[in-house]
């Protein structure tokens, strides 16, 4: 009823309470465990008999049920502190011979969560996608984690996994028909590694490479999947997995996904487009990027309207660049635009026309043949006129700074060219990475280009983060996850996401919790950040860190044993990297930052850094000495 307090109870995951979005004190294990046996029965009358297993298993008191009773007691004055004790029964209510719980399906996550997988049966894949997505978001770790090999509670504990790994495969299943081949793979390749026995996932991978034009890695992993199924349980493949490797192998027209059916030269009517587009998720954690927002709606709509344009989105890892491309896409989709969209990677930067071959597909195949890269360009312009001519359409490429050399010298011999075009190029590209600099640098200096920088999140878009993922968190512990993180949003989610896994609450009494998983997340960031940077480079961060604040050019060029001029373009690499601030006096943008570099110092050379380390500052001592000075 409407002023009525709100009470969630949270059971994916370790067992937690909520009133009005403040964290309930439901005491000990015990006394939860009576909590855990009624929700886990839902609207059911739970017997008293079966609440003592719950609590005590084998060996009950010799009061079982008055000690039972008394824990009931308690759960009620916690979970309705507002009511009388007369009054008091109204989420816990006894029925017969023992107790139900009485709460609305969308007050306990679980019950939520089993209602929107159903639902999402029945709806259309568009909705489906969005309504299997959010569902999956309530997961904060193992279902009951705090009860995972009690025997009462061994049957939901395996349900609900059983029905959270249907909802995965059925979300990735669904994004992959509207079009999400390139995009699903890197998910379903994490989902087999989990499991590697159930063979749709196998389905499901097999059918996105080979979606995604890769013959050769599909038929591969049908050999990985029987190979572990012939491993494992000593079978081969269902009938599933073998009537797909037949059509793999027979390149069937059927195995075509919505984009893969139109190819790069077909010219076909606005209502075709309209049916085909891919409909990608809705983005989630999209926080404080209105003005992001803005400025896509605006392109999407001149787009729509016959204007061409292109856009970059510019920023450091976890910014949210590929965010705001899924939002391109779902904006694209609800003005009917297609949407051709490539990824780059690192892996397949020496694979020429790579991403090329991504947006077009196999009609792409009798250009990229030519020759002559010029006449190659000059085609693949023309088939890009003719799409264009018949119905507008975005082209999204993602992290550019990893796409091969002669697909980005396409890319910016399109935009040059786009004036007339009904075509919008929409390029994410990270910063502070190796990359094919002077082609980028010309399409930002295009009058044509657009640049976005998203930047850090604020500490109220940190909370908005928290909120969404743990509960409304308390000040002091928004205020940590804000700090740990600097406001990226890609380490902000995995630090809530890997506090939810420990069903931590957001409340002030756990934020030694979030420094320790924070300064985690932190260090395996940074040490995969300098993994990919040259030698050099790495060199002078862990000299920064060694130096601390009395860190200068000089210094770090005589400690690391490197020329100031690369020293220097060193320096400007972990700026842009968002590892070193940007200006003076030299230092890290994060303290955990710092630590994570000088921790990560092997310990041949940490003695050698400290052995010249304290050179340098002997010789500083020395009158007349314009070196390092001492602290």
């Amino acid at each position: 009823m409407e002023g009525q307090p709100v009470l969630n109870l949270q059971v994916l995951g370790e067992l937690t309470a909520t009133r009005d979005g403040a964290v309930v004190d439901l005491g000990g294990r015990r006394q939860r465990a009576v909590l855990a046996g009624l929700a886990m029965q839902r609207d059911q009358v739970v017997p008293a008999d079966r609440l003592v297993d719950c609590v005590w298993g084998d060996h009950p008191p010799a009061n079982a049920n008055g000690a039972l009773q008394a824990y009931v007691s308690h759960l009620r004055k916690r979970l309705e502190p507002d009511a009388s004790a007369r009054q008091r029964g109204g989420v816990i209510a006894r029925a017969g011979p023992g107790y139900v719980l009485r709460l609305e399906q969308d007050a306990v996550d679980a019950w939520a969560f089993e209602r929107d997988v159903e639902s999402a049966a029945g709806q259309a894949p568009a909705d489906a996608v969005c309504t299997l997505d959010t569902a999956l978001r309530s997961w904060r770790g193992p279902a009951y984690a705090d009860y995972a090999g009690e025997p009462w509670a061994e049957a939901e504990i395996a349900r609900l996994t059983e029905l959270r790994g249907v909802a995965r495969e059925r979300l990735l299943g669904t994004r992959l028909e509207l079009g999400e081949a390139q995009l699903v793979i890197g998910e379903l390749e994490a989902l087999v590694k989990e499991d590697p026995l159930r063979e749709e996932r196998w389905r499901l991978l097999t059918l996105a490479l080979y979606r995604a034009h890769r013959q050769a890695a599909a038929l591969e992993s049908l050999r990985r999947a029987r190979a572990v199924l012939a491993d494992e349980l000593g079978v081969d493949p269902g009938p599933a997995l073998r009537a797909l490797e037949a059509e793999v192998l027979a390149q069937s027209p059927g195995l075509d996904g919505p984009g893969s059916r139109l190819s790069s030269t077909t010219v076909v009517s606005s209502t075709t487009v309209a049916v085909s587009i891919p409909r990608p998720r809705t983005p989630d954690g999209l926080v404080e990027r209105d003005h992001e927002v803005g400025v896509l709606r605006q392109m999407i709509g001149d787009l729509a309207a016959g204007s061409s344009g292109c856009l970059l989105v510019e920023g450091p890892a976890g910014i949210g660049k590929s965010r705001l491309l899924d939002e391109v896409r779902r904006l694209a989709v609800a003005a009917g635009v297609w949407v051709r969209s490539a990824r780059s990677s690192a892996q397949e930067q020496a694979f020429e026309w790579g991403v090329v071959r991504q947006l077009f597909g196999p009609g792409a195949d009798d250009a990229v043949g030519s020759a002559d890269r010029y006449s190659a360009f000059r085609d693949l312009f023309g088939v890009v006129r003719r799409l264009a001519d018949d119905a507008p359409f975005v082209i999204c490429v993602d992290d550019v700074q990893w796409c091969d050399e002669v697909s980005l010298q396409l890319l910016g011999y399109l935009v040059r060219r786009l004036e007339g075009l009904a075509v919008l190029v929409v390029l994410a590209v990270r910063t502070g990475e190796p990359h094919q600099a002077d082609v980028l640098a010309e399409l930002v200096a295009d009058e044509t280009t657009d640049v976005l920088h998203p930047q850090p999140l604020t500490e109220q878009g940190t909370a908005a983060l928290v909120t969404d993922r743990l509960g409304r968190g308390a000040d002091a512990f928004v205020a940590t996850c804000h700090r740990m993180t600097a406001g990226n949003p890609l380490l902000l989610r995995q630090l809530l996401r890997a506090l939810a896994d420990q069903g931590v609450p957001p409340d002030a009494a756990h934020l030694d919790t979030v420094r320790a998983v924070g300064s985690r997340a932190i260090t395996s960031l940074v040490a995969l950040r300098l993994r990919r940077m040259p030698p050099a480079v790495t060199a002078v961060a862990r000299a920064v860190a060694m130096l601390g604040p009395v860190a200068d050019l000089v210094s770090v060029a005589h400690l690391a044993q490197l020329p100031e001029e690369d020293v220097a373009s060193a320096l400007d690499q972990l700026a842009r990297s968002e590892i070193l601030r940007d200006g003076h006096p030299l230092d890290f943008v994060n303290p955990l930052v710092r630590d994570a570099i000088h921790a990560d110092v092997p310990t041949g050379e940490r003695a050698l850094l400290v052995e010249r380390l304290g050179r340098l500052k002997s010789s500083s001592s020395q009158p007349g000495d314009a070196g390092v000075q001492r602290q």
